[in-house]
């Protein structure tokens, strides 16, 4: 690549690509590189970094540059790094706009999360974009997309040069039209209050739902919650692979 040509950027999300926020990222990253799309065809929330083994993917051209796939967001990373439906490589895989946070224990569900881990497992830099409704949490409306996603187009170099072999980039918001800055951001701690409620069905087979009693929060000062509720851009390095505790000590385990 030229050192004046654009950068070559994939985006995907786990909305679908009838995604607000993936439509709107689009436009605004447009006008600064060259965008693809690769984005499941249908709605994948909270999927983490689930993958299709075994069977067949279906894969639909919508246009010159956009593909839908009726796998995960992971899939559709490994589809657009490891095949040849894009003949080259890619400068960075940006996931996202999701509708809705995805602060501290949200990443480990997230699959718009997952999506920018799995580029980094590739070795290509992977950023997630979040936003907050202005209601707050997982409201279904109140989503003001543009201003994080000019944010991001404007500074996506910055974004890119932050991610390494290590971790990827994920960004969180509450929606507004516009933010008083952008910080550095540690994760928060969710407690979402789940609980499964079960219903008999006929003496042997039993429907369990899983509903939340209501998210509680905590964190410090610097978390990724505290910042964007502050009215700012929280910018969190996430490790992709899964950090192992040291043991110094020795424990005789008996067999």
């Amino acid at each position: 690549m030229s050192p004046s040509a654009p950068k070559k950027i994939l985006v995907t999300n786990d909305d679908g690509i009838e995604g607000e926020g993936l439509k709107v990222l689009v436009d605004s990253l447009s006008k600064v590189c060259d965008v693809y799309v690769l984005a499941p065809a249908t709605n994948q929330s909270a999927v983490s970094s689930k993958i299709t083994v075994g069977k067949n993917m279906a894969f639909t051209k919508l246009g010159e540059k956009t593909y839908t796939c009726s796998g995960t967001p992971a899939d559709c990373v490994i589809s657009a790094l490891a095949s040849s439906l894009f003949p080259f490589r890619f400068d960075a895989v940006l996931s996202g706009i999701n509708a809705g946070p995805n602060m501290g224990t949200d990443v480990v569900y997230s699959g718009t999360c997952a999506a920018a881990r799995q580029a980094t497992f590739m070795g290509v830099p992977g950023i997630a974009l979040s936003l907050e409704s202005e209601f707050f949490d997982y409201a279904r409306t109140g989503f003001n997309f543009k201003p994080l996603a000019d944010f991001c187009a404007k500074n996506l170099d910055s974004l890119i040069s932050l991610c390494d072999e290590d971790v990827f980039v994920s960004l969180n918001a509450t929606s507004a039209d516009e933010y008083k800055g952008a910080e550095f951001a540690s994760g928060c701690v969710r407690d979402y209050g789940d609980e499964v409620v079960f219903s008999e069905n006929d003496g042997v087979s039993m429907t369990g739902f899983c509903d939340s009693h209501g998210i509680t929060v905590s964190g410090n000062d610097d978390s990724d919650y505290n910042i964007a509720r502050s009215g700012k851009i929280a910018v969190s390095l996430v490790y992709a692979e899964p950090v192992f505790k040291k043991v110094s000590g020795k424990t005789d385990f008996v067999f």
